[in-house]
Formats: structure tokens, C-alpha cells, sequence
């Protein structure tokens, strides 16, 4: 225990404590029985004593301390040990070039209640301090309490993702910066942040027993451990489909988990059955105004619709490229194969957009196929009559004729012809007299 006769003392506040409205309840009703009030006086004073970076000559004495909190020395001291004792303080010597010897002190978190209770020489004393009616008041006063119905409540939480937008590159591997920002600010002991609903629960023992069976190390596995976590959340994977989509990433040979490639992969079929399952539900919707529709098509429309009716698409594809001249690459036949087994279109509809997308280009493309289709679907078109009398009612209205007039806006302009005649007209030559009269009162005021 360390004392010093000198109020003049100087002293450093070594660190910075946050006091939240909770601790201060813990501080006032556990602690206060244990330190007195005084304790909890000097130990709210003392975390506001923080300075980040102190200069020599920037401390404060002992006498300054005693001002602030009213006491003697002696009491100051006094209730200092209380606050070590009970491990809210600790005190340091330490030796300034400067100003000489120096105290310093260090201010511990305050604790929680669950904590207190939980080292018994703090609950024991507690208990002794203030008999066991208003000990057994204190329990129950800092004892969770649950709302009773919740127990067969269902929980419709949102999730981080289900109200966020955040690109998968970041959410499965962090920034830079963010991991840099991690290391920077320390973690406390509590777990992380839960975000909205309870992220996915992995069965890591069946994982490990699927990747075993394709000769795939626990350590390999376990190695990667944080990635496939964040995957599997992300995008709502199983056990199962996040292994068989690893598998297609690897080739024969290799027991090496490549996450970049696994990533890509998950990205490219993530969604996919949903995305089948939302276009079948549109294609089963009835056709709007059939007998309409039929009437407004030429004998040119019904050709075209025997032909994406009759052909199987990739036919169809290499026999519009004989026609356009030029070929048929093997991104135009996978465009196709993701058209009809992962959307779910059905062959006339992929033949049609096969054929609009040659009216707008040379190639047939992933991104172009994609804006027809879902503008068709969008619309609620599903056949391809009703695709051809909404390209054909789309042409017509970019050919109309627009006959609005367009009033011109005539600007006036200056005649500068007339506007030099009407100054040169106007301009008046200054008499002998006047030119006098202002170089005699020209310097006057100087």
C-alpha cells in the first residue's frame, strides 16, 4: 500500500474509461456498500483525468485531486485502497524527467453485476456489509427478467442482408482497412454484434465428414473456417450444396480449397432454383387477349412463329447464323443452355429472343438476352405471339409521326449600325468654361 505526505503529488490518469448509465447503477448499489460514496466520487473523477498525450508540464497534484473530492490526504488515500481492493484502480510509481517522481493511475472497466456476483469475495463482503434482506433484494434487483410470452413467439427479425446491400466480395472477405481497424480498436470481451436474425448454424462435424469422403483434410477444412462461415450465412447455403458447389471448383487430383474460386462459383448459381421457380409461375400464367392478339399478326408473324415453334434453340441459333452469315461461338450456345435449364424459359420464347437479340446485335449475349427476357416477363408475356405483337406495337410507335409545332422563339438583336448613329448623335462637346472650372478645383482637396 503506497502513501505520500505530499499533497503537491503529481499524478497521471494512465487510460480512458467510458461510465454508461449501467455502470453507474452497478457502481452506486454494489459497490457503493464496499467503497463508500466517497470511492465512487473519486473513481467517476478520476476517469474524467485522462489526457491522451500529456505533457511534462500538463499534470495535476494531489492537492487538486483533494479539492475536487473534499477530503484530506490521508482520506483520499484511504479510499484510494478501497478502490484497488475491490480492482477498480491500480496504481502505479513512475518517474518523470521532468516533475520527478509520479503516481500513475490505471481505471478499470466497472464490472457487471453478473461479474460481481460471481467473484465471491466481492459478493461475500456484500453480504456481509448489508445482511442478507437487502443482499437477496440486491439479487433479485439485478436478476434478468424475461417476458413470458416470448417463450412460443415466433421471431421475424430482419437480417443484415434482408434490409442491406453489400457487395459479396466484402461481406465474405473484409476490407483491408476493416480488418486494419479491427486490430487498431480493441475487442472486448463480450461476443460480437448479433444482426437482426441468428445467422445460419453449421453442422461443421457433417461438413468435415463430406469433405473427408472426398479425400479433403479436417485441417484443409478448418483452415478456411471463417470464409465457408461467411459464405454458407451469406447466401444461405446447406452443408450439402456448399460442398457439392466446392467440388466443381477443383479438378482431379486436388485436396486444396480455392475460396476465390469457391466464391465465384456460389455467386454464379446462388438464387438460381428461385429464379426457375419465379419465371415458372409467370409462364403458367394464362395469355392476355389471345383472340386479339392472333388477329393483328401478318402472314410473316405466323412464319416466324412456326419457326421458333418447330426448332429446338440451338437449331435455331446456327440456323439464323447461316442466314446473317458469320458463326456461332460457344458463349452464344452456353447463353442459350443458362436460358433454358436455369431459367426455366421454354424453347419457342428462347428461339424469340435469339432472334431480337440479332436485330439489336451481331452476338448473342448474356446481358442482352437477360434485359429482353425480363422485360417480356416483366410485362406478363409468355408466348411467342404475345412477344411479336409487343415488338411489333413498339416499332409502330417509334415510327409515328409527331405533328406538335414548335414555336420558334425569335431574339431581338441590336442594330449596331444605329446604335453608333444614336450615341455619336447624342454625345455633347464640353465648353472652354466648364474644362477651367475643373482644373481649378481639381487638387482643392488634396
Amino acid at each position: 500500500m503506497f502513501e505520500s505526505a505530499d499533497p503537491k503529488q503529481p499524478f497521471y490518469v494512465a487510460n480512458q474509461v467510458a461510465v454508461s448509465e449501467e455502470n453507474i447503477r452497478v457502481l452506486t448499489t454494489l459497490f457503493e456498500p464496499l467503497v463508500g460514496i466517497q470511492g465512487v466520487g473519486l473513481y467517476i473523477t478520476l476517469t474524467k483525468e485522462f489526457d491522451e498525450v500529456p505533457f511534462a508540464k500538463d499534470y495535476k497534484t494531489l492537492y487538486q485531486l483533494q479539492d475536487q473530492t473534499n477530503l484530506k490526504l490521508e482520506d483520499l488515500f484511504s479510499t484510494l485502497h478501497h478502490l484497488e481492493a475491490t480492482g477498480l484502480i491500480k496504481t502505479f510509481i513512475g518517474s518523470n524527467p521532468v516533475v520527478g517522481e509520479t503516481l500513475i493511475f490505471e481505471v478499470e472497466k466497472v464490472p457487471s453485476a453478473g461479474e460481481f456476483f460471481h467473484t465471491f469475495l466481492l459478493s461475500s463482503l456484500l453480504l456481509e456489509r448489508v445482511g442478507n434482506v437487502t443482499f437477496n433484494r440486491l439479487v433479485k434487483k439485478f436478476t434478468p427478467r424475461t417476458f413470458i410470452g416470448l417463450k412460443d413467439a415466433k421471431e421475424v427479425t430482419s437480417g443484415f442482408f434482408d434490409v442491406f446491400h453489400l457487395s459479396a466480395e466484402s461481406a465474405i472477405d473484409a476490407p483491408m482497412e476493416v480488418k486494419e481497424a479491427a486490430v487498431e480498436v480493441p475487442k472486448d470481451n463480450k461476443s460480437e454484434i448479433k444482426l437482426g436474425n441468428e445467422p445460419v448454424k453449421i453442422d461443421w462435424s457433417f461438413l468435415l465428414d463430406l469433405f473427408a469422403s472426398y479425400h479433403i483434410d479436417k485441417e484443409e477444412v478448418l483452415k478456411h473456417q471463417v470464409e465457408i462461415k461467411q459464405i454458407i450465412d451469406f447466401y444461405h447455403l446447406t452443408e450439402q450444396e456448399f460442398v457439392e458447389t466446392s467440388l466443381i471448383t477443383m479438378s482431379a487430383g486436388t485436396d486444396k480449397l480455392n475460396m476465390y474460386a469457391i466464391q465465384n462459383a456460389v455467386n454464379e448459381n446462388f438464387g438460381l432454383n428461385r429464379n426457375k421457380e419465379m419465371v415458372r409461375k409467370q409462364l403458367q400464367q394464362k395469355p392476355k387477349d389471345a383472340d386479339k392478339t392472333i388477329k393483328n399478326l401478318s402472314t410473316a408473324d405466323a412464319e416466324l412463329i412456326r419457326a421458333v415453334d418447330s426448332k429446338t434453340p440451338t437449331d435455331y441459333l446456327y440456323e439464323l447464323k447461316e442466314k446473317k452469315g458469320g458463326y456461332v461461338t460457344a458463349n452464344e450456345k452456353k447463353v442459350i443452355y443458362r436460358l433454358q435449364d436455369q431459367m426455366g424459359l421454354t424453347p419457342p420464347l428462347i428461339n424469340l429472343i435469339v432472334h431480337t437479340c440479332f436485330e439489336y446485335d451481331a452476338v448473342l449475349t448474356n446481358n442482352l438476352a437477360d434485359r429482353i427476357a425480363n422485360d417480356w416477363l416483366q410485362k406478363g408475356i409468355t408466348t411467342p405471339t404475345e412477344a411479336i405483337v409487343y415488338l411489333k406495337g413498339r416499332k409502330n410507335k417509334r415510327k409515328r409521326p409527331s405533328y406538335r409545332t414548335h414555336k420558334k422563339t425569335v431574339r431581338k438583336t441590336t442594330d449596331w449600325s444605329k446604335y453608333e448613329k444614336k450615341n455619336q448623335s447624342e454625345k455633347t462637346m464640353m465648353s472652354a468654361e466648364e474644362r477651367n472650372r475643373i482644373f481649378r478645383e481639381f487638387g482643392k482637396n488634396e
